[in-house]
């Protein structure tokens, strides 16, 4: 599931919730197919850091990476609060 729902929500708004977040996953894989390796906060930059937080891209990354779309890699940037972040690449193999 795209969305983790710890602040327990139900009906409609979890509904809603899981929707965004899985528009969010789409928006962050179209990025990564123009972009095939990237940090969050670069991605966060290119997403349109007032849509979503960080840990929201964060959460996008997370999923597709054990979903199989995206790698971890060795490879870190520094992020838009000066820490260093591994970067994600595109796996070029379609699910």
């Amino acid at each position: 599931m795209a969305y983790h729902n710890t602040t327990n929500l139900s009906g409609g708004e979890l509904k809603d919730s899981i929707k965004k977040a899985q528009t969010q996953n789409e928006a962050v894989m179209e990025i990564f197919k123009m972009n095939t390796s990237m940090s969050p906060s670069q991605v966060w930059k290119c997403y349109g850091a007032v849509k979503a937080p960080l840990t929201s891209i964060r959460r996008s990354i997370t999923n597709l990476t054990k979903e199989g779309y995206l790698k971890k890699t060795i490879v870190q940037r520094h992020g838009v609060f000066g820490r260093l972040e591994s970067v994600y690449t595109l796996l070029t193999t379609n699910k």
